[in-house]
């Protein structure tokens, strides 16, 4: 080779990295949901780390983790800079996290009142209107429907989960897979359940 040889540099692979990065941001913001799954998965560990830092629960951490996950899929079509995304959706799971330990505070606050108290603040709050009660009927049978429209995996995996209340593990332990496809499939499956019953308060 003489001098003037012109050397070819490969791309770095923290290049290549950055690149799918922000093709993955890119087309999880233009509503691919493919993509946005891969994004949980890349952060979904780091960001459990992080909630459960914060709230020092297991329990609490998985909600954290739900919860930071829908608001970041709200707001990804408002971030600019798609190399941004860690810290940008970090931000939130760290608000999220810190939104999520005042109501928990603000509840044992509540709890720690007296029943006498309790009773008398809140006993008109208790009793339903007949047209309540027709609208919370309604709401069930209206939810009951959606649950059955999901697909088979993510209904099965909300109703052990927010209805039969078992734990993220326990439900991986029933289903025979790991907790990132039950957290992922959780977050889709709420996602459209809350579209389907937006009409409701």
């Amino acid at each position: 080779m003489t001098d003037s040889t012109i050397s070819i540099t490969k791309p770095s692979k923290q290049a290549t990295t950055d690149e799918r990065l922000a093709d993955l941001v890119a087309r999880a913001a233009g509503g691919d949901p493919r993509a946005f799954r891969d994004l949980i998965s890349a952060y979904q560990d780091a960001f459990y780390a992080l909630a459960r830092r914060y709230t020092g629960s297991h329990e609490d951490a998985d909600d954290v983790l739900q919860e930071g996950f829908v608001k970041v899929y709200q707001n990804l079509a408002r971030l600019s800079r798609p190399e941004a995304f860690f810290p940008w959706a970090r931000r939130i799971m760290v608000n999220t996290a810190l939104d999520h330990l005042r109501r928990r505070q603000r509840s044992a606050a509540v709890e720690s009142q007296s029943p006498e108290g309790f009773e008398e603040n809140f006993a008109d709050r208790r009793v339903e209107s007949p047209d309540q009660q027709v609208e919370h009927q309604e709401f069930l049978q209206k939810l009951e429907r959606a649950i059955h429209v999901l697909p088979p995996r993510q209904r099965e995996i909300v109703v052990l989960h927010d209805v039969e209340g078992l734990s993220t593990e326990e439900v991986a332990r029933k289903c025979g897979c790991p907790t990132a496809t039950v957290r992922s499939n959780l977050f889709y499956g709420r996602e459209k359940l809350r579209r389907m019953l937006s009409t409701h308060r």
